[in-house]
């Protein structure tokens, strides 16, 4: 969910789309809406959970998404976990840039899962595992095997889960990085120096990036071990691997935007 969603809430703005789906589970409505051009998820009242885009499933439409996918550029590994899979964008897209990649999804709502198989195009590949469950408590299971990248994107229908920015969450997360692996969160907002959370992101990590996107969000990348590559080698690598979904010209700019959390 974007930052500029949040805000939209306090001017009565009317949210888009004719709805074609509305299931209640115990956490609160799941709504499908139908655009010309999109399908989007909502949770509750205006906030876009995830926006499909009819034409080209597997090209994402929010800023953050695509940011998130520039860290596909820093790892040659090829296994994947998702933490919250909303629409199913970042997946789709993943699953497009590389059909052989291995991918575990984590989604706490089962109604979200069910909503997504149905309105929004999973995938379908026995490359792909989904568990309906606590991200945390996935995180603890002894039996998980290590990943390349970790996506933590958890979100309920107004705010961050609190949880994704804690040292105890992040250091769940390195012990389930490989040795080249990458942690992608989003945040909604840059963390302030001095802050528990950047201070948690220096002492966990050998080197920590962020994007800021349009929307207000933020993309941190957080790898295990520091890397050789300058800001500009990243950002050359994050253009390349996204003209392969066909937006390499607009993620030119957004590329621009990693940077160093700590100098």
């Amino acid at each position: 969910m974007t930052n500029k969603d949040v805000f939209s809430n306090k001017f009565n703005i009317q949210p888009e789309g004719d709805i074609v789906c509305h299931v209640t589970d115990e956490y609160g409505d799941i709504i499908v809406a139908d655009t010309e051009e999109h399908r989007i998820l909502r949770f509750e009242g205006i906030n876009e959970q995830s926006k499909m885009l009819k034409k080209d499933v597997n090209l994402p439409v929010h800023h953050y998404s695509k940011a998130m996918l520039m860290a596909t550029a820093f790892t040659s590994g090829r296994t994947a976990l998702l933490l919250g899979l909303g629409g199913g964008a970042l997946l789709r897209a993943l699953h497009t840039l590389d059909e052989q990649r291995i991918m575990d999804v984590v989604e706490l709502r089962a109604g979200v899962l069910s909503v997504a198989q149905e309105w929004f195009t999973l995938p379908g590949s026995d490359k792909i595992s989904y568990y309906i469950e606590d991200a945390e408590h996935y995180l603890r299971r002894e039996h998980t095997h290590q990943y390349d990248l970790i996506f933590s994107d958890l979100y309920s229908a107004f705010s961050m889960e609190p949880r994704q920015g804690t040292e105890a969450f992040l250091r769940l997360c390195l012990e389930k990085l490989s040795d080249q692996g990458w942690l992608v969160l989003n945040y909604y907002e840059v963390p302030r120096a001095g802050s528990a959370l950047s201070c948690a992101l220096r002492e966990v990590f050998g080197e920590v990036l962020y994007c800021r996107v349009p929307s207000g969000n933020v993309v941190i990348y957080a790898a295990r071990k520091p890397h050789l590559q300058t800001i500009s080698e990243f950002r050359e690598q994050a253009q390349l691997l996204l003209s392969r979904l066909n937006i390499g010209n607009e993620m030119g700019d957004l590329s621009k935007n990693i940077v160093p959390l700590y100098p």
